[in-house]
C-alpha cells in the first residue's frame, strides 16, 4: 500500500548525509561493493562505467572501497555481475 501526500514546499527535498561512528569492517565494505555494482548494473551501466565510479573520489563511499580491498576486488565483483547478466539474457538477445 503506498500513501501518497500532497506536495509541501517546506519538505526537504536535499540529500543528508550522516557520519558513522567507526569505519564499516571488510564484511561490511564487501557488502555495499556488491550492492553499489549490483544497483549500477541493473541500471544498464557497463563494467568500466562502474569501474570509473569506484575510481572517482568524489564517490566517498564505492572509493572507500576501492582504496581499502583493491581495484582487483572491485573487478572481480563486475566481472561477476557481467557473467551474470550474460547468463540471464536470453540466446536470441530479444529479452524475451
Amino acid at each position: 500500500m503506498t500513501v501518497k501526500k500532497p506536495l509541501d514546499a517546506e519538505d526537504p527535498m536535499a540529500l543528508v548525509g550522516v557520519g558513522l561512528e567507526k569505519d564499516p569492517d571488510d564484511r561490511a565494505l564487501t557488502e555495499m561493493a556488491r550492492c553499489f555494482v549490483e544497483e549500477y548494473a541493473r541500471m544498464g551501466w557497463s563494467g568500466d562505467r562502474i569501474l570509473r565510479l569506484f575510481r572517482n573520489p568524489f564517490f566517498r563511499g564505492p572509493h572507500q572501497i576501492l582504496r581499502t580491498k583493491g581495484e582487483g576486488f572491485v573487478r572481480g565483483l563486475i566481472d561477476t555481475m557481467d557473467s551474470i547478466r550474460h547468463r540471464a539474457q536470453p540466446p536470441n538477445g530479444s529479452g524475451e
